[in-house]
């Protein structure tokens, strides 16, 4: 173990070396085009495990088709919409994971006649018409059967570069208002304009339809209802898009069409048929070279910039989509070498005949060149928690490569934001609340484990995180200075934590930052905020858990043998104490199995002192329960003293003890909690002298803080 771990700092040191020597020798450009994502990488030893009721795959009954859409999208309950997929990982099990925690509380299931609704696809899905790509179709309709009048046409283009181009760029602005000006003049020539063009610019106008604030009347729109339009300027562009030949095109701009027409497709509501569609564009931009950079091939500087874009808002679609409907992404790091847009603005490119400097202020692109760089992350990290669950890494190096990425990010972007424009200010929300959705990614899939509880350092840093995440968001849906981009906020996220948060708050309900969580579950669950929170967190957890029973019924999803085998403990949050919601007749553990004398005791977090599990004496005066596991019961004995590193007072959620429980068959064979590196993790995540929380960058930040500005 020494050995490996000298020949790992060395690698580390020649990697650093190497990236030394190349920035000494790159240009300006080169080095503000390097991902990040790249730049952050170091190997450890694995650190926790996931609970057993989390699976990256899953399969399904071959009769579960004829359901519908609604098999797909999964349940709505607030504004958080649902799956078995949660956070990326599948949760087929999470009625049974509620209702085992709730088994006393729980209100009457309800009715079938509310099951249509929850059931039923949202505002924000719109499906695409496979057929038309696929060439499921007879003679193609004339494009007059979908163009609007002129001025209405206007006002759509005109709301796209509004709304849509500059948070979700997939063209040059000049370029495109070029082109949108020559449509027009074929048109009233009489000629048909080429398909590819015709998809460009109804893909344009279907995504300023979709950006359309319902509340918001323009004259020019008058006699056009906002659901007409969509309808018909996505059949429109889905029929250029046919005709334009889309699987066998070699034209970039037909590519760039299909693009601009996914990325309103895929914000709140995603089915198998998105992300179907983006597997083939993922294939038909490699057989066009899109993989690769502009420079290489020669091309123009305003060439390169608009391939660069249209490749990486497709590895957007491609993480976005497997996100939602799994199984990983399709598109690998190693398989691609374009770069980053280059930090400018939009005219420097019209003319340039040599790329344009890198600029280290606000730029039109700056926005896109943040969100793109976060994108990679999140594809480094889909592939990290399949290496954490095969051990391959470990949870201490993931979490150092998220942190370093985090303050990178921040040292190259911030001082580039002035908080009080609007759309910077929308840039810096965006920002920080993917990079903690980081931290979400990874930590999640080990909160719910009774068996192998999470230390209270990475739990409250779960905890601040999906705090952080949720008010930003809500933010960037209710700040009447974004009202233009709030429809886009489904791209960047689905209100998902708040499940995690209301299990933690109803287990915890003296947690230091419940008033905060409960700002957060009264805005999305829309709850009556004069009732009091442990009849909210019960509304919560019951509608929940009722709904996700209905629709794990009909979904017939089939997970891996461990997983069916698990059996979910009544206290998925360990080191909650006895309480209303637990009551001793509900913590009686089983018997225990015979008696298995572990080799060691699990070293400690600092601040984490392991007592005996809460619960009646049980068989066996020195076995305590430990939870259940595999569908096995788990039992070990108490440490006789807490760790010589160990201070109670740090970190203990509102006072309350955590529970520290191994089972036993992790005690004989060593727990993966004793690798975990405390001194780094310590580092990396400091407490703070004066609040005793963690030091997270932004949460006491009052322009992030929900409390002052919501009602």
């Amino acid at each position: 173990m020494r050995l490996a771990e000298i020949k790992e700092k060395q690698g580390t040191l020649e990697r650093e070396l190497e990236r030394d020597v190349a920035k000494s020798t790159t240009s300006k450009n080169t080095l503000q085009q390097r991902i990040l994502a790249d730049d952050v990488a170091g190997e450890y030893d694995e650190d926790l495990e996931a609970t057993p009721l989390a699976a990256l795959d899953v399969t399904y009954e071959d009769d579960v088709d004829g359901a519908g859409d609604m098999i797909d999208l999964g349940i709505q309950i607030g504004k958080m919409r649902i799956t078995e997929r949660i956070g990326g990982l599948s949760r087929p099990r999470i009625s049974e994971e509620i209702s085992a925690g709730i088994a006393n509380s729980q209100p009457p299931p309800p009715s079938m006649e509310e099951v249509p609704e929850f059931l039923k696809p949202g505002e924000q899905y719109i499906v695409p018409t496979s057929g038309f790509f696929f060439g499921q179709i007879g003679e193609s309709p004339s494009i007059a059967q979908f163009i609007p009048f002129r001025p209405a046409a206007d006002r759509l283009i005109k709301q796209y570069f509004v709304s849509a181009h500059p948070i979700a760029p997939c063209a040059h602005r000049p370029t495109l208002e070029a082109t949108y000006a020559s449509f027009w003049e074929e048109v009233n020539l009489g000629f048909e304009p080429r398909p590819s063009m015709q998809a460009v610019i109804f893909g344009a106008m279907f995504s300023g339809a979709i950006s359309l604030d319902e509340n918001t009347m323009f004259p020019e729109l008058t006699g056009y209802t906002k659901a007409y339009l969509v309808a018909s300027l996505k059949l429109g562009t889905e029929t250029a898009l046919s005709k334009a030949n889309f699987l066998r095109t070699t034209k970039v701009e037909t590519m760039q069409a299909f693009i601009i027409y996914m990325l309103p497709l895929c914000r709140g509501e995603v089915s198998r048929a998105h992300s179907v569609l983006v597997g083939a564009a993922v294939r038909m931009a490699e057989c066009m070279g899109l993989h690769r950079d502009g420079d290489a091939y020669g091309l123009t500087p305003l060439e390169t910039h608009v391939r660069r874009l249209i490749w990486h808002q497709l590895c957007f679609l491609d993480i976005r989509t497997c996100e939602a409907q799994g199984p990983k992404p399709v598109i690998r790091r190693d398989d691609y070498d374009t770069k980053l847009p280059i930090n400018c603005n939009e005219n420097d490119l019209t003319h340039a005949v040599k790329p344009p400097e890198s600029a280290d202020v606000w730029t039109t692109n700056t926005l896109t060149l943040i969100r793109f760089e976060i994108n990679e992350m999140m594809r480094i990290i889909w592939v990290d928690r399949r290496r954490l669950e095969t051990r391959r890494t470990t949870l201490t190096a993931v979490l150092t490569k998220i942190e370093n990425f985090r303050r990178r990010m921040t040292e190259k972007y911030d001082h580039l934001l002035d908080v009080t424009q609007p759309i910077q200010r929308y840039a810096k929300c965006v920002m920080y609340l993917l990079t903690y959705r980081l931290h979400v990614m990874v930590l999640h899939p080990y909160h719910s484990n009774a068996a192998n509880p999470m230390p209270p350092r990475l739990n409250q840093l779960l905890i601040t995180s999906g705090i952080m995440i949720v008010e930003l968001a809500i933010q960037l849906e209710t700040n009447p200075n974004f009202r233009d981009w709030a429809w886009y906020l489904g791209a960047y996220f689905q209100y998902q934590i708040a499940l995690l948060l209301a299990t933690e708050v109803y287990f915890r309900p003296q947690s230091h930052h419940a008033d905060r969580i409960w700002l957060c579950l009264d805005y999305v669950f829309n709850m009556d905020r004069r009732l009091p929170p442990e009849t909210k967190a019960v509304q919560i957890l019951s509608e929940i858990q009722g709904k996700t029973a209905v629709y794990m019924r009909m979904r017939k999803m089939r997970g891996p043998t461990t997983l069916s085998r698990a059996v979910p403990a009544q206290n998925v949050v360990a080191g909650s104490s006895q309480s209303m919601h637990n009551p001793p007749h509900l913590q009686q553990p089983p018997p225990p199995p015979p008696m298995v004398m572990p080799q060691h005791v699990p070293k400690a977090e600092p601040g984490y002192t392991p007592p005996m599990a809460a619960g009646p004496p049980v068989p066996g005066p020195q076995m305590v329960f430990a939870g259940v596991s595999d569908g096995q019961a788990l039992w070990s004995l108490p440490p006789s003293h807490s760790s010589p590193e160990s201070d109670t007072s740090s970190l203990d959620f509102g006072g309350q003890q955590n529970i520290h429980s191994a089972g036993l068959r992790g005690m004989a064979q060593g727990t993966i909690m004793d690798t975990i590196d405390w001194p780094t993790v310590t580092s990396l995540f400091p407490n703070d002298p004066q609040t005793g929380g963690l030091v997270i960058q932004g949460f006491h930040d009052p322009n992030f803080t929900v409390a002052n500005w919501t009602t």
